[in-house]
């Protein structure tokens, strides 16, 4: 059927309006009444030949800003990520086994920084290719044909601009095999991402390194039978 633009009216009213704050339980941006709420991990890759034990994050000196200059041009890191074709998939259960912290629903891209001081670590990163693999896999499970609201927000600083270069929502209909050519037109997945029929919705807050998913528990096990999906249960 091809993505349509869609005037905001009533379709977006059952949506969590709440702007998640820090201390928020993230069941807080998702709307209530669902089965199954999941908390989904975005994939993450590592270029194995980066020896992290050698590299410093210090740029207190010029000594240490030209170390650093050195170690990215050794092992090809642009703007501290490993280049996108030195990549291989990795677990979030195998990098919290490598720093020897807990597996569980606050282990994330944050976390992840927070073990390297707020500094992100140069042989983790994603790539083109690894979002594809994970948006087709997410489309699968829910249904490809299934016609699908994507949902961009200002409050996520997920806008589009008009002719009068002011920021507005927006919303598109298609169906959810839409989501790999809105991945690949947008920086971002959309705010929201849901079903027509209300039978699943997923969110993505700004600049979080997860999205959130509620739904039925058939298609709970379907994810949990047939993806391989990482992800952790908060309901």
């Amino acid at each position: 059927m091809g993505l349509q633009s869609v005037t905001i009216k009533h379709q977006v009213d059952w949506l969590s309006a709440s702007t998640l704050r820090h201390e928020s339980p993230l069941k807080e941006a998702l709307p209530p009444g669902f089965a199954v709420y999941l908390k989904i991990l975005t994939p993450l890759g590592i270029d194995r030949r980066i020896p992290l034990a050698d590299y410093s994050f210090s740029t207190r000196s010029i000594e240490a800003l030209n170390n650093r200059v050195n170690f990215w041009n050794t092992y090809q890191i642009v703007g501290g990520f490993p280049a996108p074709e030195n990549l291989e998939p990795i677990t979030y259960h195998e990098i919290a086994t490598s720093l020897g912290v807990p597996y569980n629903a606050s282990f994330d891209t944050a976390a992840i920084r927070q073990q390297y001081n707020g500094h992100w670590p140069p042989n983790l990163g994603s790539s083109n290719a690894l979002e594809a693999a994970f948006v087709q896999e997410l489309v699968a499970v829910q249904g490809a044909t299934t016609p699908t609201y994507f949902y961009g927000t200002i409050d996520d600083g997920n806008y589009r601009f008009t002719d009068d270069n002011d920021v507005v929502d927006w919303l598109e209909l298609g169906i959810a095999a839409d989501l790999s050519p809105i991945m690949q037109r947008d920086p971002d997945y959309p705010s929201y991402v849901f079903a027509a029929d209300h039978s699943w919705c997923l969110r993505h807050p700004e600049d979080a390194g997860w999205l959130l998913l509620v739904c039925s528990k058939q298609l709970y096990n379907a994810i949990y039978t047939h993806s391989t999906l990482e992800y952790f249960n908060l309901t």
